[in-house]
């Protein structure tokens, strides 16, 4: 199989995680927006830094996605924009974590925080290693190595998702029953 064949191989793939990141952000969307009093209130700022760190890492997946659906790409070009969205999400998450926290001032979720972006830090490492890879030697059978950081990316937002929408909902019931 010549290097277009390989990539094209996997276009069922990135057709679904990119669809899958995509169904996952605007849920999160809808679920945030319902409970976007609670959210925006400014001790919370933390949950915020979650919510925006799940963004990413769904609109990373999407970005990966939506290059290997481009038509007849080269098996270079396609290693340099891995590399590029890999450095620019790095870039932006470490700058993002670095202050989030400092400027909230909650330290109790500091741990769980993280976890998640060093799996996040970890996903963009993997998938951009394998671009730099595809990149330098043109081998589009790389593409297989790239699969536990895409697994690791999904799987961390979908779980960041979760325990931030679990979070949100307690602070709202307990908003509730002070209030009453």
């Amino acid at each position: 199989m010549t290097g277009p064949e390989v990539i094209e191989s996997w276009r069922e793939f990135y057709l679904l995680a990119g669809t899958a990141a995509v169904t996952l952000v605007g849920l999160l969307f809808v679920a945030l927006s319902i409970h976007l009093d609670t959210l925006l209130h400014e001790s919370r700022a933390h949950l915020v830094a979650h919510a925006r760190q799940t963004l990413f890492s769904f609109t990373y997946v999407l970005f990966v996605s939506l290059a290997f659906l481009v038509p007849n790409t080269s098996v270079r070009i396609l290693g340099a924009m891995l590399v590029a969205f890999s450095v620019a999400m790095s870039s932006i998450t470490l700058r993002m974590s670095r202050g989030d926290f400092i400027r909230s001032g909650v330290r109790d979720l500091d741990a769980a925080y993280r976890r998640r972006t060093a799996v996040m830090l970890l996903g963009y490492a993997l998938v951009g290693g394998c671009g730099a890879w595809m990149a330098i030697q043109r081998n589009p059978w790389v593409v297989h190595y790239m699969i536990g950081g895409i697994f690791a990316l999904l799987g961390n937002a979908a779980g960041a998702s979760w325990d931030l929408l679990v979070q949100v909902g307690k602070l709202k019931r307990d908003q509730q029953g002070a209030s009453n």
